[in-house]
């Protein structure tokens, strides 16, 4: 696991990888394990859960009007898959190196 690399910024310390921000008067910056770079469609997630739109509920109603699975995670991968190719942002998970656009 590698370390954020963190850089001053207003009221504390933001990691110029992952973006992780720690609020800190410390002149030394601190330490945390670095998440790497979030893809698009993580950041589609985090924006949609801040908002109230989470996978949790989305599966809920999913299953409300009786489908299956609500596509949430296939969306999610395919958005990374559009951000680390056409955008240059983001990183391979686990299990997501297979995950193809489709034209």
């Amino acid at each position: 696991m590698n370390a954020c690399t963190f850089a001053p910024a207003d009221d504390g310390y933001r990691c110029t990888v992952c973006g992780r921000f720690v609020r800190s008067t410390a002149a030394k910056p601190p330490t945390a394990v670095c998440r790497g770079p979030r893809g698009l469609g993580d950041l589609v997630a985090d924006g949609l859960a801040a908002v109230g739109i989470t996978k949790e509920r989305a599966q809920a109603v999913a299953s409300a009007v009786g489908v299956k699975d609500c596509g949430c995670q296939g969306r999610q991968a395919t958005l990374n898959a559009i951000g680390r190719e056409w955008l240059g942002i983001g990183r391979i998970e686990p299990g997501e190196a297979s995950a193809t656009i489709k034209g």
